[in-house]
């Protein structure tokens, strides 16, 4: 069978979590075409599998890598523009391959696609609501009953879409460890063909060697707090957190604390320094390694990072922007969850983070919470699922 994998290219956890299941349906025998773009088509290529570029959508970030919602809508005829040309082009390229099955992972150009092609698709996705940021300028530019109206007429419209889907595969854990409850808001008849599958990643803690011997493979201190900081999202996002977090790092004193710092840039593999208490990777090559090598994981606050933390049993500090309401929602989850704190990125400073990661150090509640959940959540295994439920449909 050749299944058809459109994940949202818009930074890199849609396409990490679509390889996963890739790789589940590769081990089964069946063939897997991607069609993405920006960051997430140079990612694919790297995982071996083949990939169609097609017309790429964005929204347009600040100097801090946050949402500006003013110059978003501001280029609203030509985000349309490129969204017709990248429904043009999911068009063509069903109709060249004839696939058994489309994957759409947050594109709505895909499952359009689909439907108008009469060709059977899985919706993947963890965010059914849409919350349009209000600031205290956006107030007085943007009436909040607009907001409203927009919100209610952006989702009733990818809804009537979505709603075609036979079946939506929520990458989430069930209730009471749900990383995007407050994302998911379904009608009746969504219900009805919503999946909770667990989330979407590459590789399990069992998979690997245990902590200690990781940190000698990785030539990690033994005796010291390792923190790995993961940022997520687009590449300006990720760089402007990652540098801010050198920032802080370089002018604290942590003597019995070490930083691994991820730029997250695909691209900049090669890119790497240190300083007396940290490392800066452009790209880590098996993040999986260090992540179980660490004790804290410092986030944006992406859906699959989290997952991921929790999979791993890591405590987390999530430094949402205040623009990115999907971020700072799933980052209330966790703080709810008792396995992480929150900090702004618009109020990160070198007191706020050390007071937050300090706070962290000196509750073991944090560390106990994580491991309980771990070991709670350890045998969801949403790629193997969503394998099945995608080749149960074709057949």
């Amino acid at each position: 069978m050749l299944i058809y994998m459109a994940p949202c290219g818009i930074g890199l956890g849609h396409a990490s979590r679509t390889v996963a299941i890739a790789y589940a349906l590769k081990r089964r025998g069946h063939e897997v075409v991607f069609s993405t773009y920006g960051e997430a088509v140079g990612y694919v290529r790297k995982h071996g599998f083949k990939v169609l570029g097609t017309f790429e959508l964005e929204y347009v970030q600040d100097e801090k890598g946050g949402l500006d919602l003013r110059q978003t809508i501001a280029q609203g005829p030509k985000a349309i523009y490129r969204f017709i040309r990248q429904v043009g082009a999911e068009l063509y390229y069903t109709g060249i391959l004839n696939p058994d099955v489309i994957v759409s992972d947050s594109r709505l150009s895909s499952s359009i696609a689909a439907l108008a092609r009469g060709i059977p698709s899985i919706l993947i996705i963890n965010q059914l609501l849409i919350i349009i940021p209000i600031s205290e300028k956006t107030r007085e530019e943007y009436k909040i009953k607009a907001k409203s109206i927009a919100e209610k007429v952006i989702l009733e419209f990818m809804a009537n879409i979505w709603r075609r889907s036979e079946k939506i595969l929520i990458p989430d854990f069930p209730p009471p460890y749900t990383i995007s409850k407050k994302n998911l808001v379904l009608s009746e008849d969504l219900c009805d063909k919503m999946v909770f599958i667990g989330p979407l990643i590459s590789k399990y803690p069992e998979e690997l060697p245990d902590k200690n011997e990781l940190r000698k493979q990785l030539g990690l201190p033994m005796d010291k707090t390792i923190v790995l900081v993961c940022p997520s999202g687009t590449r300006k996002e990720k760089r402007a957190l990652s540098s801010a977090i050198v920032d802080v790092v370089r002018r604290i004193n942590y003597e019995d604390i070490f930083f691994i710092i991820s730029r997250g840039d695909v691209f900049a593999e090669s890119e790497f320094h240190m300083g007396k208490n940290y490392i800066v990777y452009g790209w880590l090559k098996d993040k999986f390694m260090y992540l179980k090598a660490a004790d804290i994981v410092v986030a944006h606050g992406g859906h699959t990072t989290i997952a991921e933390a929790m999979y791993y049993g890591k405590p987390m500090i999530l430094i949402p922007t205040t623009g990115h309401t999907e971020r700072l929602s799933n980052s209330e989850s966790v703080c709810e969850m008792g396995i992480g704190e929150i900090i702004r990125q618009e109020e990160l400073t070198v007191e706020t983070f050390s007071n937050t990661l300090s706070k962290i150090l000196k509750s073991d509640n944090y560390f106990i919470s994580s491991r309980r959940i771990m070991k709670e959540i350890g045998n969801f295994r949403g790629h193997e699922e969503a394998a099945k439920i995608i080749e149960g449909l074709a057949r």
